[in-house]
């Protein structure tokens, strides 16, 4: 995603024309993400993908189009097998695409500086308007928005819809039905982008360190700590984007954690696990996992809670990690634990692991 965005961008400042391909709305069986972006450049350059196969040859096709007339198109197929590709895939998916041309700057380098800040945003795009024209808004957490849909009350609308979707991750479409000030109906396409998440560990032990491996593989920005340096380091963690070597408590004074960070406890022991925990309640964090099993769990809660740690926050949090797959090495610990970080990630709802504590003696 950042790479598409970022060569929007540049495309951008260089004056050169291009098509930016994304999918607005899927239904059965489709073999893309619902964030698919495809940019076509003038020159034939192609960079992202919608899904492949015949149907990407058609979306080029349209890239070409619009860069012609400059004039947006939202179009909708229906995949067969052929389309979906020579690897015969089973599809019967239904889905529209909005493919419109890169001019000028617009919201596209407020979008970068936004992820680059570690804010949330969501770009609003009114579907439907007349000329091939799309109007957007961007919501940005934290200021007002930027651009304009065309009326007062239609943007306000778009930003409370936006705001509603910031953080799940998930593009959505909305309809506003008509008003006084709109001659009829209007369909948005709302694409939130959330700040590249922050993934820390706490242990750079056998757990941690295939939990590092695995999720920077699928976009986690991992930062390894540890207070031992033969542990936190590149040698042995390469995949980590930085390595933070300190007193498991005093670090996190250091430490920028977020709202779209998440925090692993995984250290070697329950002592060290107990001071990180008490740290990282006290954060924003999205998402605090802790290794162990559910009797360490009860007893540290016990104590963090005599201590004035909030139940609330305690009850919050993911422990033991990971998904029950019944995982048993590291390699697969850290599968179950990197699937419940893309879990929360994508916005799915928690499934309580437990909801109450053993009533103290």
């Amino acid at each position: 995603m950042d790479e598409v965005l970022e060569a929007v961008v540049a495309l951008q400042t260089s004056g050169q024309r291009g098509a930016l391909s994304s999918l607005v709305w899927s239904s059965g069986s489709i073999p893309m993400s619902d964030r698919a972006k495809m940019l076509v450049a003038e020159d034939g350059q192609v960079l992202g993908t919608i899904g492949g196969g015949c149907l990407e040859a058609e979306i080029l096709s349209l890239a070409s189009q619009v860069i012609r007339t400059q004039e947006s198109q939202v179009s909708c197929f229906t995949l067969t097998e052929e389309q979906a590709g020579e690897g015969g895939l089973n599809c019967g998916g239904s889905l529209r695409i909005l493919t419109e041309p890169v001019g000028s700057p617009d919201l596209y380098p407020e979008i970068v500086r936004a992820r680059q800040e570690r804010r949330a945003c969501a770009l609003v795009s009114a579907l439907g308007a007349p000329g091939g024209e799309i109007p957007k808004l961007l919501v940005v957490t934290g200021r007002s928005w930027l651009g304009t849909l065309g009326a007062a009350d239609l943007d306000q609308w778009a930003v409370a819809q936006a705001e509603s979707l910031i953080g799940q991750g998930r593009n959505g479409t909305a309809v506003m039905e008509a008003t006084p000030r709109s001659a009829g109906q209007v369909e948005l396409f709302i694409e939130p982008f959330l700040p590249p998440p922050m993934l820390y560990i706490f242990g750079g032990g056998h757990v941690g360190g295939q939990v590092c491996r695995l999720a920077a593989q699928v976009g986690f920005r991992v930062v390894m700590v540890d207070d031992r340096p033969q542990f936190a380091n590149a040698r042995r963690h390469p995949e980590a984007a930085q390595w933070v070597v300190g007193d498991m408590g005093q670090v996190f004074a250091e430490l920028p954690i977020d709202e779209q960070s998440y925090v692993i406890a995984a250290t070697r022991g329950h002592q060290h696990d107990e001071v990180v925990i008490e740290k990282a309640i006290r954060t924003p964090a999205r998402y605090i996992g802790m290794l162990g099993s559910e009797r360490k769990k009860l007893l540290l809660w016990r104590r963090l809670e005599e201590r004035g740690g909030a139940r609330q926050r305690l009850d919050q949090i993911y422990a033991p990690v990971g998904l029950n797959i019944g995982a048993d090495t590291p390699e697969e610990i850290a599968v179950s634990v990197v699937a419940e970080l893309i879990r929360v990630r994508r916005g799915a709802v928690k499934r309580w692991k437990t909801k109450t504590m053993e009533p103290q003696p």
